[in-house]
């Protein structure tokens, strides 16, 4: 999810409105790239989360986004950026 995130520079209306555009096959071919590295479990993982992250408004996922940050990784907002979204 922190790729999605830096992949649209930490906007959570645009990691927003593509979660929502994500069809079936798209939501398969993230797992299958998740499974090369995780294994079939964290396609699994990958696949609850992208279902249930999909259902999350931009606010929600802004929340999300810092804490993916403070957990170190790359969601492509800067610390010192403010918290808009």
């Amino acid at each position: 999810m922190a790729g999605i995130f830096a992949d649209f520079k930490g906007s959570a209306p645009q990691v927003s409105t593509y979660l929502k555009s994500l069809k079936e096959d798209e939501i398969g071919l993230i797992c299958r790239r998740v499974a090369q590295n995780s294994g079939p479990v964290g396609a699994d993982l990958a696949r609850k989360l992208l279902e249930k992250d999909t259902a999350k408004n931009a606010m929600e996922l802004a929340g999300y986004r810092q804490q993916l940050r403070r957990q170190g990784l790359d969601t492509g907002k800067d610390k010192g950026m403010n918290l808009s979204i």
